[in-house]
């Protein structure tokens, strides 16, 4: 049985990351992405070989711990014998749709999101004058994808916030 405190506590890890990691999410798809296009291609990669880094660990480190907490707070609920996360009841299906989309975004971010920053920065990290019209084709396609999972993986994690706060409320 978790106690009232414990569970408390992780419900606000739960919360605490999950705004780090939506806030992460939307800045890219809002702010860093539309601004670097406007950048000329110097200041564009001074600006991505140091935000990028940062910006992939802290989405590494948020998107996992929201998913840790939430499997804690769940696991605590379902240890206290209750029924509450059972897809009969109306209170436990709209947890599991929120959580559902949550993992979906978690496995888009990582795998897809997250590599294609990556890639970014392995092509950015080489001499200016080493980029030819290949990396330049790679690099367009890594931005665009990028750009796209991120608006997707803030999508998904806005109707799952949408489902969990149901959840919470009705």
């Amino acid at each position: 049985m978790v106690s009232t405190l414990v569970s408390a506590i992780l419900a606000w890890l739960h919360i605490l990351s999950a705004i780090g990691w939506m806030g992460s999410a939307m800045f890219l798809a809002m702010v860093l992405g539309p601004s670097t296009r406007e950048l000329p291609p110097p200041s564009r990669r001074d600006l991505v070989l140091r935000l990028f880094p940062r910006f992939i660990r802290y989405v590494t480190i948020f998107a996992t711990l929201t998913l840790v907490f939430g499997v804690l707070l769940g696991m605590g609920l379902v240890s206290d014998g209750s029924e509450v996360l059972s897809p009969s009841t109306t209170w436990g299906l709209r947890i599991i749709i929120g959580a559902s989309l949550a993992f979906v975004a978690y496995a888009l971010a990582l795998a897809v999101g997250l590599r294609s920053a990556r890639g970014i920065l392995r092509l950015l990290e080489k001499t200016p004058q080493a980029q030819q019209e290949v990396q330049a084709f790679e690099m367009a396609k890594l931005t665009r994808r990028l750009r796209l999972t991120a608006a997707t993986v803030t999508l998904l994690l806005s109707v799952s916030l949408i489902f969990m706060v149901a959840a919470s409320r009705l």
